[in-house]
């Protein structure tokens, strides 16, 4: 009895440390997870599959298995060592394997419910501290108090004002308790922040939050609520001058890229210019690869960077500019260059049974809130890699396995949403 709350606690505790690590330290995720799998064979034994969730579930797991071992299969027919691919698989689907070893932690209603309530606190508490500092002027408008901060508003932060609003109109009764943590990350999204991503995270996921909730909204007090909601919060965004500058600047990075020469392309530095440039060279890198496995990720950048240097990109750019390219900034593109058809469809195939796994869960606030996550990745990685990225890719793996893996999350058992 004592070993298994010992187990729980120390789970808690280092849960805690990797939701303050996710946006201040990359040596604090990787340390955080490193202490979680120490405990996980605790957690594995005696552990079985049972109820009738499970069956979504294991095959849930099972496709990321298959998933992770043709990641090293591509490598293997590329050319790659056994070293070097699985160092390739290491690198680029640790997140995925993590979620394979760390489900059984996760399984424990109480760590899951624990974990979600520590984030959402770690990313309104990092949302406020950077909207305080922008209004007392200690930094300007749509910068950050350090580097890493940016990653909070996209999928993160929007994913939190959906999961707010959410147990807002769940439970009505938590009023201020769930308005001040959702004004707070609008406020940080709209007047502290420089990246396009949550504005454009927002506006495509509200009608499909509404989607999910018609039964709900679309009757009674609910959709005037929501309406002036939608209202409100356009207009602010309409007023705000970091969304007005950051639109403006994406209409001019986009007619600039179009209005540049090939050669020109092949150099382009600004944030879309790259993301384009990006896509055009992994089109002609996807023509060259064998469209069944793909060039595998050992020697993806290799690859890639010899077709920018046919496409006109100097040496000299080469020191700096091939540096934008360690985000790959489309993870559909690069599973496809780097798996091939295959991988790609194992890819989606993850995420579709991850919406049937959380499809099936009884607890309300678990599944919309988890298709909404979902969906918001699905969207993020059209114009950026997230199971790939560091920040992004460990967020992803711990909502997965928070609302996934338990039964049900049973949230208004917590005494702190209930008091």
């Amino acid at each position: 009895m004592v070993i298994e709350q010992f187990k729980i606690y120390y789970a808690k505790a280092v849960l805690a440390m990797i939701a303050a690590a996710l946006l201040t330290s990359v040596a604090g995720i990787n340390l955080g997870v490193l202490l979680l799998l120490l405990v996980t064979p605790w957690f594995w034994r005696g552990f079985t599959f049972e109820g009738s969730q499970n069956k979504w579930a294991v095959q849930f797991l099972v496709l990321i298995g298959i998933f992770c071992v043709w990641d090293v299969v591509t490598n293997l027919c590329a050319g790659a060592s056994v070293g070097h691919s699985l160092l390739a698989l290491q690198h680029d689907l640790r997140t995925f394997a993590f979620v394979l070893l760390l489900w059984p932690v996760f399984k424990v209603e109480e760590i899951a419910r624990f974990a979600l309530l520590a984030l959402l606190a770690a990313c309104v508490l990092i949302a406020g501290a950077n909207l305080i500092a922008t209004w007392t002027g200690i930094i300007h408008s749509g910068e950050y108090l350090w580097p890493t901060m940016h990653h909070l508003h996209g999928q993160m932060s929007v994913g939190m004002v959906f999961l707010l609003a959410q147990l807002w109109l769940t439970r009505p009764s938590l009023s201020w308790r769930v308005a001040v943590p959702l004004f707070v990350l609008l406020a940080s999204m709209l007047f502290a922040n420089e990246r396009r991503a949550g504005y454009l995270l927002l506006g495509v996921g509200f009608p499909v939050w509404y989607a999910l909730n018609a039964k709900r909204l679309f009757v009674g007090r609910y959709r005037w609520w929501v309406l002036c909601a939608a209202i409100v919060a356009f207009i602010l965004a309409a007023v705000s001058p970091v969304v007005q500058a950051r639109m403006a600047r994406m209409v001019m990075e986009v007619n600039q890229f179009f209005a540049m020469t090939p050669e020109q392309r092949a150099g382009v530095e600004t944030s879309l210019g790259i993301r384009l440039q990006f896509y055009s060279t992994i089109a002609q890198l996807i023509q060259q690869s064998h469209w069944m496995i793909g060039v595998g990720s050992v020697y993806f950048a290799d690859l890639f960077y010899a077709i920018n240097h046919q496409l006109g990109t100097t040496s000299e750019q080469a020191a700096t500019y091939f540096s934008n390219f360690q985000n790959p900034h489309n993870e559909y593109l690069f599973m496809l260059a780097t798996k091939g058809v295959v991988g790609l469809a194992l890819y989606l195939a993850i995420f579709t049974q991850a919406c049937r796994v959380a499809w099936h869960k009884h607890d309300e606030v678990q599944r919309v809130s988890c298709l909404m996550f979902v969906f918001l990745f699905m969207v993020s990685i059209t114009a950026n890699s997230m199971m790939t990225d560091m920040e992004e890719g460990h967020f992803t793996m711990l909502i997965l396995l928070i609302f996934l893996a338990p039964v049900s999350l049973s949230l208004f058992k917590d005494h702190s949403l209930n008091h």
